[in-house]
């Protein structure tokens, strides 16, 4: 429970009843969810587990992924695990020859 002076990390106005479990921010009751996972890491939540933060998107598909659901073809370049399956998505984006490099 957050002392009444403590205003949400997120709109700035509500009261902070809590804080979120994964980046610390002090939140209302409308900004955290039952989990006590505030929206702002909702929004960045990896969309393959559901557990860990994103750290970027699949260069196939757009989804936020993290490291452990994605595989690096390239600094900056990362595909979702269930995209890399996808060759003929790689080959249009001119990913497939660095795939096979890195194999």
């Amino acid at each position: 429970m957050c002392s009444e002076s403590i205003l949400c990390e997120v709109c700035e106005e509500k009261p902070a009843v809590g804080r979120c479990r994964i980046c610390g921010r002090y939140v209302c009751d409308e900004h955290l969810n039952k989990e006590g996972v505030c929206v702002v890491c909702v929004d960045l939540m990896c969309r393959i587990c559901n557990t860990r933060l994103s750290v970027t998107s699949c260069v196939v598909c757009g989804k936020p992924v993290c490291r452990t659901c994605s595989i690096e073809l390239e600094p900056g370049i990362r595909v979702c695990k269930y995209c890399i399956n996808d060759l003929s998505a790689l080959k249009e984006l001119g990913l497939l020859p660095k795939l096979t490099e890195n194999i």
